[in-house]
């Protein structure tokens, strides 16, 4: 019993080593297809944004917002974002930089009671962001390394703040024209 037990394990190492062997060297990936996009800046951002796509593995979009889905107004010279979470009201102070994008904290929000989570969700996808792009079609997409999180569609392009808040031009000495 003792020489049968090499003798397979012998036979078994040639069968694998075969397999392998006949595997190719190199695996030939089909590249993503090229999104159509143009060269986004901070301007373009500004403005009322709607939540259309949210990254989320357990329910559907649907689900999570079931009544109204959050929006996000970007005030770029002053670096904030007010933002309805489809139950509270928030602000944050964001760093821009090209199409870099991080919130630095949240300055306020309201405390009513939300059913279910899409709120939690919505936040924590928001601070998860690094990076933004608006396409040709004007969706803005948030992505965190490589993976997509976030899409958002713009809603009316007025200048009127949809919270009624004015909107305060900071002391920024590089953005004066």
């Amino acid at each position: 019993m003792k020489k049968i037990f090499p003798i397979w394990i012998v036979l078994f190492s040639m069968l694998a080593g075969l397999g392998f062997a006949q595997m190719p060297d190199t695996i030939e990936i089909e590249p993503f297809p090229e999104r159509s996009h143009h060269n986004t800046s901070q301007k373009d951002l500004e403005g009322l944004w709607e939540l259309s796509y949210i990254y989320d593995k357990f329910k559907p979009f649907e689900e999570l917002y079931p009544n109204k889905k959050p929006t996000l107004y970007f005030d770029t010279v002053n670096k904030t974002a007010i933002g309805h979470t489809g139950c509270n009201i928030f602000s944050i102070l964001t760093y821009l930089e090209g199409n870099g994008i991080d919130v630095l904290g949240f300055m306020g929000m309201t405390e009513k009671w939300c059913e279910g989570n899409g709120e939690d969700i919505f936040l924590t996808v928001l601070k998860s962001a690094h990076t933004f792009e608006i396409d040709d079609e004007g969706v803005l997409s948030f992505s965190c390394g490589n993976l997509e999180i976030m899409k958002m569609k713009k809603l009316d392009d007025d200048q009127s703040h949809p919270y009624s808040i004015p909107k305060i031009l900071a002391l920024n000495p590089t953005s004066r024209e």
